[in-house]
């Protein structure tokens, strides 16, 4: 029987908890190790949102052996490059280098495990940092509109603040803060190392891992807010609420959202299927009927937010100021209602297995790539192998499945909507969009 996927990728757990995964792939000379730790914006309160992201900087600005700004420096020395994030539920750290220097890399990411330095007057000029990005990002209106977006839809879920936090905390939270919060989330028992490229063997990823790894305890009191049982989020009876805001932008927009499973679940795939063949391309849905046929808007599309904890399903139109925006609020609707009630056709499912494919054929290029796809799937699906799972029951997938989750959750009582109203008209924009509509429907 030829190997599968599955069974090219090692696993292995230490006594501290740690989890290793790796894959070999030798057709370049580089590896890709990442550091996932499962904690993110999810695991804040009131008084210190935004803290995870500030971590995550001061994780490059100094540990025990490594002086500030030396764990970047010492990888671009040898031409490779490492980056990090924050998102809800996971801090990632992202590193490729060549194969030699797979020993470097481990070094590095086992000092900043345990022995962040956390030096006071670092921690200030990265706090200066951090307040000019959140004011860079709140300078943009749709992304202010936005969060503002969220935090209705999530009200009262712990992703109702987004990883960016808010500007009080930020400005006010404490290097004691940030030590309480790296020695309660930054263990072994809540961390994946993922290596992926071109090493000897697992067994020699499993031995340099542990003799750097091993002998950090793990944190008995870790209690992850990503695993207390709650009611599914789109269980929870939310109703849909409708807001409106004036921004400085030059065009209106409409945004929808629907409350969806969480990433993991069984609905996740015909959810995303549904998605691609909604919203995703010049052949969509959204983009043939609402920007083409009808010229209801200049551009229409979508996306699935699933995160651990619950998800959102989202779509927008962006259209000229001479459209009616009740007008395009219910041409977008109306493509998922023509879903629901009359499905989708053989040409739209053969279309999305061709995407499904040429993506995952372009995701084995890339050691990194693959190496990020792994650790999503582990430390926020809850299971590497979906990654790999998902692609499979594409294949056994039913247009009726699809019905069924677009019934299930496009549900237009729990639809929350935001229309960007532009404060000042543009009356360029509202002449081409005029006479945009006499133009022949291609």
């Amino acid at each position: 029987m030829q190997p599968t996927l599955l069974d090219t990728i090692s696993v292995k757990s230490l006594d501290n908890g740690l989890k290793i995964i790796c894959l070999k792939k030798s057709d370049a000379p580089v590896v890709a190790v990442q550091v996932w730790y499962k904690t993110g914006s999810a695991n804040e309160h009131k008084g210190i949102y935004g803290l995870s992201h500030m971590l995550e900087h001061m994780m490059f600005r100094g540990s025990k052996e490594v002086a500030s700004e030396e764990h970047a420096r010492k990888i671009n020395d040898i031409g490779g490059h490492c980056n990090a994030f924050t998102a809800e539920d996971i801090t990632a750290y992202t590193n490729s280098v060549p194969k030699d220097h797979l020993a470097m890399i481990l070094d590095l990411e086992r000092d900043r495990m345990v022995n962040l330095t956390l030096d006071p007057e670092i921690f200030e000029t990265e706090r200066n940092v951090i307040i000019e990005e959140y004011h860079t990002y709140m300078n943009n209106p749709v992304a202010k509109a936005f969060l503002e977006f969220r935090t209705v839809f999530y009200q009262d879920h712990p992703y109702q603040v987004s990883p960016l936090g808010v500007i009080e905390d930020i400005s006010s939270v404490t290097v004691e803060n940030l030590k309480e919060y790296y020695s309660k989330w930054y263990a072994p028992n809540n961390a994946t190392v993922v290596v992926v490229g071109d090493f000897k063997n697992p067994e020699q990823v499993f031995s340099m891992v542990e003799e750097r790894f091993g002998q950090f305890p793990r944190q008995q009191k870790l209690n992850s807010t990503q695993e207390n049982k709650v009611v599914p989020f789109y269980e929870q009876n939310r109703k849909g609420v409708w807001m409106k805001r004036r921004v400085n932008f030059d065009v209106p927009i409409i945004i929808t959202g629907y409350p969806a499973p969480a990433s993991g679940q069984e609905d996740i795939l015909p959810l995303d299927i549904l998605q691609i063949i909604i919203s995703q391309g010049e052949s969509s849905r959204l983009h043939r009927e609402v920007v083409r046929k009808q010229s209801l808007a200049v551009m229409a599309g979508g996306m699935n937010h699933s995160l651990k904890q619950a998800g959102m399903s989202m779509f927008f139109a962006v259209f000229t100021p001479d459209m009616g925006y009740k007008k395009v609020e219910i041409g977008l609707n109306k493509q998922l209602e023509i879903i629901k009630d009359k499905g989708i056709s053989d040409d739209e499912m053969e279309k999305v297995k061709n995407i499904a494919l040429t993506s995952r054929t372009f995701d084995m290029y890339s050691a990194e790539h693959i190496c990020q796809k792994i650790g999503y799937a582990e430390t926020v699906d809850g299971d590497y192998q979906l990654w790999v799972k998902k692609l499979e029951a594409l294949e056994t997938l039913k247009k009726e499945q699809l019905i069924d989750t677009a019934k299930k959750y496009w549900n237009s009582t729990n639809r929350h909507t935001l229309y960007l109203r532009p404060k000042k008209m543009n009356l360029l924009l509202f002449v081409v969009g005029f006479f945009r509509r006499f133009l022949p429907k291609g």
